[in-house]
């Protein structure tokens, strides 16, 4: 996997500075250096929604928490949740290319209430996943997001572009897991 310290693109600015991230700066690493479980669940090159549903055992429910478009181009920030405790799995940022998805798709995109990977996994558009790094950042960034817990001071994620086969960029997104899973057993 990529081990670079990305730049990322400036279409992410008008979400990422509103975000709750907001001037966080990020610690990039190389992803032989993501620590498990946060390795399995970030290193590797398809979405991420099929991997936390799996790692969940659970389907993943979207919660758009802002957004908004211009010119083609969907920003939003959100969080996914496990549909069996409610509880967040993943914080993200992600900047949609509208143009590059198939006409039918772009409605139930805008509508928000089902993650971009779900649809696309749905649609049986071909695409990868291209993770461009790997980082951790405070968790006290997102407490607000994924409460207090005693899985360490970090929270890891990736800048991850979402391609179509011919090479087409359909979103660039900055994923970021909690430090616990979400579920405990039998919950």
């Amino acid at each position: 996997m990529e081990t670079t310290s990305p730049s990322l693109p400036a279409e992410l600015g008008p979400i990422l500075s509103g975000s709750k991230l907001g001037d966080a700066l990020f610690t990039w690493l190389p992803g032989e250096q993501v620590p498990e479980p946060f390795r399995g669940l970030l290193v590797h090159d398809h979405d991420m929604t099929s991997e936390l549903a799996r790692f969940h055992g659970d389907s993943i429910n979207l919660t758009v928490l802002r957004s908004q478009e211009k010119d083609g181009l969907y920003l939003r920030e959100v969080t996914l949740h496990a549909a069996r405790c409610g509880k967040p799995v993943e914080y993200g940022l992600i900047a949609i290319l509208l143009e590059s998805f198939p006409e039918d798709l772009r409605p139930r995109i805008l509508a928000g209430s089902t993650p971009l990977g779900a649809i696309l996994n749905e649609s049986g558009l071909a695409y990868g996943s291209e993770p461009q790094g790997f980082f951790h950042i405070p968790t006290e960034r997102l407490s607000s997001i994924f409460p207090e817990s005693s899985g360490g001071a970090n929270l890891f994620g990736r800048y991850n572009h979402l391609v179509r086969d011919d090479g087409r960029c359909l979103a660039r997104i900055i994923e970021i897991l909690p430090t616990e899973p979400a579920c405990d057993q039998g919950s």
